[in-house]
Protein backbone atom coordinates (compact mmCIF):
# COMPACT_ATOMS: atom_id res chain seq x y z
CA UNK A 1 0.00 0.00 0.00
CA UNK A 2 1.06 3.46 -0.80
CA UNK A 3 0.90 5.93 2.10
CA UNK A 4 1.35 9.72 2.29
CA UNK A 5 4.15 10.58 4.10
CA UNK A 6 4.81 14.64 4.78
CA UNK A 7 7.54 16.30 2.84
CA UNK A 8 10.92 15.65 4.06
CA UNK A 9 9.62 13.42 6.61
CA UNK A 10 12.44 11.19 5.15
CA UNK A 11 15.78 10.79 7.79
CA UNK A 12 17.99 11.43 5.21
CA UNK A 13 16.45 15.30 5.13
CA UNK A 14 16.78 15.87 9.04
CA UNK A 15 20.13 14.64 9.76
CA UNK A 16 21.57 17.10 11.94
CA UNK A 17 25.56 15.67 12.11
CA UNK A 18 27.97 18.13 11.96
CA UNK A 19 29.49 18.67 8.53
CA UNK A 20 33.28 17.71 6.90
CA UNK A 21 35.66 20.48 6.10
CA UNK A 22 37.30 19.22 3.00
CA UNK A 23 40.18 21.09 1.19
CA UNK A 24 40.80 24.01 3.36
CA UNK A 25 44.17 25.21 3.16
CA UNK A 26 45.20 28.81 4.84
CA UNK A 27 46.09 31.47 2.57
CA UNK A 28 49.18 33.54 3.15
CA UNK A 29 49.11 37.16 3.34
CA UNK A 30 50.85 37.74 0.01
CA UNK A 31 48.37 35.93 -1.61
CA UNK A 32 45.74 37.77 -0.29
CA UNK A 33 47.12 41.07 -1.36
CA UNK A 34 47.49 39.40 -5.22
CA UNK A 35 44.04 37.94 -4.91
CA UNK A 36 42.41 41.21 -3.54
CA UNK A 37 44.00 42.95 -6.06
CA UNK A 38 42.54 41.13 -9.19
CA UNK A 39 38.95 41.26 -7.85
CA UNK A 40 39.19 44.81 -7.38
CA UNK A 41 41.07 45.07 -11.11
CA UNK A 42 37.85 43.10 -12.45
CA UNK A 43 35.56 44.88 -10.15
CA UNK A 44 36.89 47.91 -11.56
CA UNK A 45 36.73 46.70 -15.52
CA UNK A 46 33.18 45.63 -15.13
CA UNK A 47 32.16 48.77 -13.74
CA UNK A 48 31.07 48.02 -10.31
CA UNK A 49 33.61 50.12 -8.36
CA UNK A 50 35.14 53.49 -9.58
CA UNK A 51 37.82 53.93 -7.18
CA UNK A 52 40.52 52.11 -6.01
CA UNK A 53 39.05 50.54 -2.82
CA UNK A 54 41.34 47.81 0.24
Amino acid sequence: MNQKKEPFSDPRWNDTSKPKIIGYREIPPEEQVKYKEQLNNFLRKSGVIKKDYD
